[in-house]
């Protein structure tokens, strides 16, 4: 049964949108934009975007994270927010994601917080994510796994007219490449229903955090149906770099290419390509040895090829040098 309170905050949000009047500082007005529940096949990076929908809504702490299984059932608190945001327009970011994201993101983006808790991996396939009170209230909610999903689509009036954020969205979490689960509307937008409102990035995913920083997600294994890139680098993986490192070019056709290393200030440090790699994705590696050794630091790949170039940033924590390298198609 909805409470006065519930029908009365649902009330105030909507005439507050209509008439484009400021909100009061609160929480409750809020989507979850983007679900990023691991790359490449591995769960260990996991992030959760949420957005403003309207301005004021930065008082986070109130509120957490909490996801549930392919019954609705074993509640998983994924973060209880500790702290409210600084940025609070409408449409500002809040970036919850594991420890290790910024690693997987070119340029690396720092999370707002770090979760407490990863999404199991049994719950991937089927399951629910909630941003909600601490009280226990849900304001926006996101089911996935189509007709595998058997637990409760419900929420607060406030962020969906009727309450009814079902049905699930049909398919699963994304994890085997770059590519995320997310709102494709505005961010004044409200709920229709999961299945209507989300959809698998088209690319590799770009997360922002509250500050404004974006990145997008380094996926080695690229994403399935994904456009064609002229050129792309992606990596190097892992990152921090100690020992051997992954990268990949993707090239439109056949190319001569050029892969160097910079430092900080811009002087080339390493030359580890200079040949003809054949269109589509190669993997390259990388492997410090113990001659003509780089010290520890920061460090970018530039890559060159037909007239272009791209960049990726990476820190080297051993001393090393280049060692093999090998491409595939």
């Amino acid at each position: 049964m909805r409470t006065r309170s519930a029908v009365g905050l649902a009330v105030a949000v909507a005439t507050t949108l209509a008439s484009g009047r400021p909100a009061e500082a609160t929480f409750h007005v809020m989507q979850i934009e983007q679900i990023l529940a691991g790359v490449d096949g591995s769960t260990a990076t996991q992030a959760i975007q949420l957005r403003m929908r309207l301005s004021g809504q930065n008082l986070v702490s109130q509120a957490r994270l909490v996801v549930r299984d392919a019954a609705g059932a074993n509640p998983v608190i994924l973060q209880s927010i500790p702290t409210s945001v600084s940025a609070f327009a409408a449409g500002s970011r809040i970036l919850l994601a594991t420890a290790n994201f910024s690693t997987a993101t070119n340029p690396g983006v720092t999370p707002d917080f770090i979760l407490e808790s990863p999404i199991p991996d049994t719950y991937i396939a089927a399951g629910s994510l909630t941003f909600e009170s601490d009280g226990g209230i849900v304001y926006w909610r996101v089911s996935w796994g189509g007709a595998g999903y058997t637990g409760s689509t419900v929420g607060s009036i406030t962020n969906d007219a009727d309450g009814e954020f079902g049905p699930a969205f049909a398919g699963p979490l994304p994890t085997g490449s770059g590519q995320a689960l997310y709102f494709q509307f505005a961010a004044g937008a409200p709920s229709t229903s999961n299945s209507a409102d989300y959809a698998l990035t088209n690319g590799s995913a770009v997360f922002t955090n509250n500050a404004g920083a974006s990145g997008s997600i380094v996926s080695l294994v690229g994403v399935p149906g994904g456009p064609p890139e002229a050129l792309m680098l992606a990596g190097p993986l892992p990152n921090p770099v100690r020992g051997s490192m992954t990268y990949a070019v993707t090239l439109a056709r056949e190319s001569r290419v050029r892969v160097d290393v910079f430092d900080l200030s811009g002087r080339r440090r390493l030359a580890l390509e200079e040949r003809v790699l054949p269109a589509g994705r190669n993997s390259l590696t990388w492997d410090p040895a113990s001659t003509g050794s780089l010290p520890g630091g920061v460090y970018f790949l530039r890559l060159r090829a037909g007239g272009e170039q791209r960049t990726a940033r990476f820190v080297l924590l051993d001393r090393g040098a280049p060692l093999t390298h090998s491409a595939a198609e």
